[in-house]
């Protein structure tokens, strides 16, 4: 069992001339102290870690957020002694901010309103950059002339199809379009993943069918997605299954787990 144990921490040592002289010490060290001459003869062998200036931002489901910040060590404890650490988070933004730039570098927060086209029309074809949708009274109208009826005075206004998801289905390029990324952060202000909190800013724009299997840049083949659920997503469908799959099944966004994602 000695044995074994010395293994568990010999087993994490690369170099294979440091391991097995890290075992011959372990196996002359009484049993009672080869896990903490283990441990402390691993940290003497880990390389040292490499710092740099990095960023990184946290979403938490409860609406609040970790931001990470490594940069000058002197600037760094500046800064940290400015904070009243009982609410470090209020007193830091404001120190951050300041009192005169808060109303201009704050977060600008844009209305988006979302219109069920099912309870105007029917959507008839696409001409240019606009769709055409016949209504329930038998006019076609431009999807703009919609909008100016319906809500025009709501800000960013996105038409979803309860059928088909977002309308804009015309789209051939490789990567979405600022006006699909809008309509897309419509439908999914977060990760579309179940559970994830990640803002669509910070997300990529998941194509459903994968657009080297014949699936195209269109709004309803689109979905936010955060950078780890777009990597972990089943895109190929010949691949065996791993973590399962994002679709659109009547309009909706669902997850679909391996056994059923093939």
């Amino acid at each position: 069992s000695t044995l074994h144990h010395i293994e568990s921490f010999t087993r994490r040592v690369k170099e294979q001339r440091a391991a097995w002289n890290l075992r011959v010490e372990l196996c002359a060290t009484p049993s009672e102290q080869v896990t903490a001459v283990a441990r402390r003869r691993l940290r003497e062998m880990r390389a040292p870690r490499e710092y740099c200036e990095r960023v990184l931002l946290r979403q938490h489901p409860n609406g609040l957020a970790t931001l990470t910040v490594t940069g000058n060590g002197l600037d760094m404890a500046d800064a940290f002694r400015t904070i009243d650490h009982k609410r470090p988070g209020a007193s830091f933004i404001a120190r951050m901010l300041g009192k005169a730039d808060a109303a201009t570098t704050r977060t600008r927060v844009t209305t988006m309103a979302v219109l069920q086209l099912e309870d105007y029309g029917k959507l008839v074809r696409r001409e240019g950059d606009d769709v055409m949708i016949r209504t329930t009274s038998g006019t076609v109208v431009t999807g703009a002339q919609l909008v100016e009826r319906a809500c025009a005075n709501e800000g960013l206004i996105t038409v979803i199809s309860r059928a088909q998801g977002p309308v804009d289905l015309y789209r051939f390029d490789r990567f979405a379009s600022v006006k699909q990324r809008t309509m897309l952060a419509a439908e999914h202000p977060t990760c579309a993943w179940p559970g994830c909190n990640t803002p669509a800013e910070r997300g990529q724009f998941h194509h459903l069918t994968p657009w080297s299997h014949g699936g195209e840049t269109n709004v309803a083949n689109l979905v936010t997605l955060c950078n780890y659920h777009n990597g972990i997503n089943d895109d190929d469908p010949n691949a065996p299954p791993r973590r399962g799959r994002l679709t659109r099944d009547g309009g909706k966004i669902i997850w679909q787990p391996p056994h059923t994602s093939r």
